[in-house]
């Protein structure tokens, strides 16, 4: 009987351990890995992304995007409240009759700021604040201040979208 509480006991530990080291380690991105020339691809992705969206351009729009059941979007505005898209046989289908409801383009020019990018080998995580303006279009325009995430994942070498997370506070001072 001691044996096994020993055993235990010297289990316990040892994830205990691990996980205090799991959790205290600093995460650094491979040597290998050009970190400002990923920054720089996964930015592109990001104004790609969003210039398509409001231009109207589906295709474009989707090449941004993996087109997995695990995708995710998830967002809050005062008109529509909480928004939650999930898989990529909803995410598509769902913006493309958007685009064609709405076929006008929406330029945008949005500025953002505040960027943090976290990038792990083949997975990246972003977050900032994003200004857009009011164009008078209810279901595609983004007018004020919008806190953003992206979560991508690196595919075939191509940094691709699997989660867009929003909160479109308005218009700040």
């Amino acid at each position: 009987m001691k044996t096994i509480a020993g055993i235990q006991f010297l289990l316990i530990l040892l994830l205990t351990v691990g996980l205090f080291t799991a959790f205290n380690s600093k995460l650094t991105p491979s040597p290998t890995m050009d970190y400002a020339k990923e920054q720089a691809q996964i930015l592109q992705l990001i104004d790609t992304e969003s210039k398509a969206f409001w231009d109207k351009d589906y295709e474009k729009w989707a090449t941004c995007w993996v087109h997995e059941p695990y995708i995710r979007t998830m967002g809050w505005w005062k008109d529509g409240g909480v928004t939650v898209v999930k898989g990529w046989e909803e995410r598509g289908p769902r913006t493309k009759q958007h685009m064609e409801q709405n076929p006008e383009p929406n330029p945008q020019n949005v500025q953002r700021e505040n960027i943090s990018i976290r990038i792990l080998q083949d997975a990246a995580w972003v977050t900032f604040d994003q200004y857009g303006k009011d164009n008078g279009e209810p279901v595609m325009d983004m007018p004020g201040l919008s806190r953003e995430t992206r979560f991508l994942e690196k595919h075939n070498g191509q940094w691709k979208i699997v989660y867009v997370g929003w909160l479109l506070e308005g218009e700040k001072p």
